[in-house]
């Protein structure tokens, strides 16, 4: 890995993801966040889901880099005297490859450029995975005394950033774990545009029924982005939460409580 071509794409990469989240580390009295706040939101382009706590804004900026002209793609969320939450990509071009030898120091120069670009102490850093996908927590104090947790994922040519400012994480604790765990990505592979959605939707509830519940939620992120409204979407986004509460939970569910799934059928 060229280290001159890596470390001032991360730096530049973290500075323009996170410049906004200074402004909203702020000493006040803390605020909670109610759980109705949360609506769920899905990138298309991004191929991920993720709650957020409130109609997300959009950035997305071009940078040029000796590797070439990166673009990073921000959606966040402030909550005044609270949080920010925001989740970004980038995608590396064509000509860069990655192998798995190298993902250490790949990841010690993300944290790097992460750390310079936020302007922020290095406080700890861990191994973390999304799926089959390798990624790296981090957690940063500012010196306005506020604190960033970022988790940061490495799928296949994209990093994603997933990101919290607070200065109240004491009083967010379910609200900052709720945020990180609610982030999934969707699976677009061109399989799916093979079937219509009403053979996704048939597969669906096969998978539901049998309570296959990996099936499930592969055919649900199949109808994610082929979602005809926003409001459909977002129905959609829900459901798979659900499912994926059932999927962690590994235990039997009642045909009986399940739509449809009665025996029989």
């Amino acid at each position: 890995m060229n280290n001159k071509i890596f470390l001032p794409f991360f730096i530049t990469t973290f500075l323009l993801s996170g410049y906004s989240t200074l402004k909203v580390v702020q000493a006040s009295p803390p605020l909670l966040i109610a759980q109705s706040i949360w609506q769920p939101f899905s990138s298309t382009e991004g191929s991920y889901t993720v709650l957020l706590p409130g109609t997300p804004t959009e950035e997305n900026r071009d940078v040029n880099t000796q590797a070439g002209s990166i673009r990073v793609n921000t959606r966040y969320v402030v909550r005044q005297n609270e949080a920010f939450y925001g989740v970004a990509y980038s995608d590396f071009p064509e000509n860069l490859s990655l192998n798995s030898s190298e993902l250490n120091q790949f990841f010690s120069l993300v944290v790097s450029g992460f750390s310079e670009g936020a302007g922020g102490k290095l406080l700890s850093q861990q191994n973390i995975n999304l799926g089959n996908f390798p990624g790296r927590e981090v957690r940063l104090q500012l010196a306005r005394g506020g604190i960033v947790i970022g988790r940061l994922y490495l799928v296949n040519k994209r990093l994603y950033q997933v990101i919290v400012v607070t200065n109240q994480e004491r009083n967010l604790t379910k609200s900052i774990e709720g945020f990180f765990k609610s982030f999934q990505l969707l699976n677009n592979s061109k399989a799916s545009q093979n079937l219509s959605p009403e053979e996704l939707n048939a597969n669906l509830k096969q998978a539901v029924c049998r309570q296959n519940w990996p099936q499930a939620l592969k055919t649900i992120d199949q109808l994610i982005p082929i979602a005809p409204s926003q409001e459909v979407r977002s129905q959609l986004v829900t459901y798979r939460t659900q499912l994926q509460g059932l999927a962690n939970s590994r235990d039997k569910v009642p045909l009986a409580s399940l739509p449809d799934c009665g025996s029989g059928q």
